[in-house]
């Protein structure tokens, strides 16, 4: 597990955001180029970072043009029910353990914890949401994240509602699935914002890491502080 510290902190209260990549093949590089890409926000906006890592053997078995394997055994989030039953216990105990060590090294707690996750890591992202599984202030969907009704179901259902941002790219061939995303969230009237750009792949561009970090630390989401306390929490 990565991290990443500012050498100066914004003004305000100390902000902690958990970043959780996309798939990524093993040996390839791309998670480090994530990360790199995650730390530079983080840099520019003041705000530490914390990387961890998903698991393999968990992935999509359908296999991508690009891809002469499956994504089967990629570095992934557990997006169904059975992979979160094997793994999710664990992934949240070390990010919680990694949380405490950097705070730890920081010198003192965060006063606000917000996930962002990007392609696949925004469709977990998504699913702990909805489940309100985090004691976190805030969640950030970019270029990943639906609409779909397993999803609505959970949300209409769970009491802790954090805010929630939806980035997309108009050039995303996935893009429909967070304009879905973002339009269940109004359906279930959740604290929610989002932002598409129309010539944008998929990525997470900078100015919608800015708005999200602008809603989600903003009044809206200090509305709520869980991020407080210590640990997972099912609903």
């Amino acid at each position: 597990m990565c991290a990443s510290l500012p050498a100066k902190e914004a003004p305000g209260p100390r902000v902690l955001v958990i970043f959780l990549h996309g798939v990524v093949q093993p040996d390839s590089g791309w998670q480090w180029a994530q990360q790199r890409g995650a730390a530079r926000a983080g840099a520019r906006r003041g705000v530490a970072v914390l990387m961890p890592r998903g698991r393999r053997g968990i992935g999509p078995r359908a296999v991508p043009r690009s891809a002469s394997t499956s994504m089967e055994d990629w570095w992934c989030w557990p997006t169904s029910a059975a992979a979160q039953a094997a793994h999710e216990d664990a992934l949240l105990a070390e990010w919680d353990a990694a949380r405490a060590e950097l705070e730890r090294r920081a010198g003192g707690r965060f006063e606000r914890v917000l996930v962002f996750g990007f392609s696949n890591g925004a469709y977990y992202a998504t699913s702990l949401a909805m489940r309100g599984r985090l004691q976190v202030d805030g969640y950030a969907a970019f270029a990943g994240g639906s609409g779909a009704r397993h999803l609505e179901r959970s949300g209409a259902q769970t009491r802790l509602r954090v805010p929630v941002f939806v980035g997309w790219g108009g050039k995303d061939p996935a893009h429909k699935d967070q304009v879905a995303l973002a339009r269940m969230l109004r359906r279930l009237k959740w604290p929610s914002k989002s932002l598409g750009k129309p010539r944008a792949g998929h990525a997470m561009t900078d100015d919608q890491v800015d708005e999200a970090l602008d809603f989600l630390i903003g009044r809206r989401g200090g509305a709520r502080k869980p991020g407080g306390g210590r640990g997972a929490r099912g609903r």
